[in-house]
């Protein structure tokens, strides 16, 4: 998450300059929302593409955090043919706002960090209308932080894409913080031990339930929020908490347990369930549970064998294959 290592740095009293493609028309190498964090000697986090257009608005955001100005670029990425020196060539023109974010600005920037972790239902509004003097305030958008404003953010909030909207004659970006969602691996063996690195460096967090101490602890899994030594199978939503923004992964020793755990992950809410194993296992996981009530409505909701195909047989690679069908999940693409 880009605010977190912007707030690290402000929180070191050090300002930056972030760079946004807040518009687009055409083709283009990023989407809308797309950012980058310039430091004072050049260092760079992020990418908006790469290229001549990346290498120019780093130019541009050096002299934005050594003092200049804020500065709005527009960037026309239709040259002329593959011979074109400009190297920008994808087609479309982009709109770049680059800004100097400064200590001062901590307090939003933790907001927006405490926000992200909450799942994420918040947005960056910043007044363009004077590029040299943007305007940036952040509204928390989750049901207990009421905001009062005019503008609707259901599809805003639902699409997760950056706009530029005009109201009352002034121009403003709405940039909404990306979609986290929480991974919940039931199951603490080798290919969850993966997925859960991959998952929280894609910026999920991270939740490993298991009935055995030596496969649910903090030492096998660092980056975990929770890690639940858990007495059985049997009841596993009585302590843990499966929202809409929950991504349950059933990876279990046994299926016998993984029937147990897909019976209750059915009756959630959860975004995406996906479970390891064949399609041989699945149909009898599938029989099974049809004489408990439920029914092929239930089972399209599940994904097994989790994961893209893409020929995975390494524990490493199974979670490759997972994590990228979770960040599909993420963005709608399923």
């Amino acid at each position: 998450m880009i605010e977190q290592q912007i707030l690290t740095l402000l929180e070191q009293n050090r300002a930056i300059a972030l760079v946004t493609i807040i518009d687009k028309s055409g083709s283009a190498p990023r989407l809308p929302g797309s950012k980058m964090i310039v430091e004072e000697d050049g260092t760079l986090h992020g990418t908006i593409g790469g290229g001549a257009m990346e290498h120019a608005a780093l130019q541009s955001a050096i002299r934005v955090v050594q003092g200049a100005p804020p500065v709005l670029e527009e960037f026309d990425l239709r040259g002329s043919g593959v011979d074109d020196d400009t190297d920008m060539v994808c087609g479309g023109i982009q709109l770049v706002l680059i800004e100097r974010i400064t200590p001062a600005m901590t307090p939003m920037f933790q907001q927006a960090v405490h926000c992200f972790h909450g799942h994420g239902r918040g947005l960056w509004m910043i007044d363009i209308t004077d590029p040299a003097h943007p305007g940036r305030r952040f509204l928390d958008l989750r049901d207990d932080h009421p905001v009062t404003t005019e503008i609707d953010f259901t599809p805003i909030m639902r699409a997760r894409i950056t706009r530029l909207i005009t109201i009352d004659e002034r121009r403003v970006v709405l940039d909404p913080l990306p979609r986290s969602g929480t991974v919940i691996l039931f199951g603490g063996g080798h290919v969850s031990s993966e997925v859960a690195h991959l998952a929280a460096y894609a910026d999920f967090e991270v939740i490993v339930c298991d009935d055995r101490r030596q496969f649910a602890n903090p030492d096998r899994f660092p980056m975990a929020k929770e890690t639940l030594v858990i007495e059985n199978f049997a009841s596993l939503f009585e302590k843990i908490e499966a929202t809409e923004n929950a991504y349950l992964l059933i990876l279990t020793r046994g299926h016998r347990h993984d029937q147990q755990v897909l019976a209750q992950a059915l009756q959630t809410p959860a975004r995406y369930i996906g479970m390891i194993g064949s399609r041989r296992k699945r149909d009898i996981l599938y029989d099974n549970l049809r004489q408990q009530g439920f029914g092929d409505g239930d089972f399209a909701r599940v994904h097994c064998p989790v994961g893209l195909s893409i020929g995975s047989e390494t524990p490493a690679e199974i979670a490759i294959s997972i994590v990228a069908e979770l960040i599909a999940a993420r963005a709608g693409a399923l």
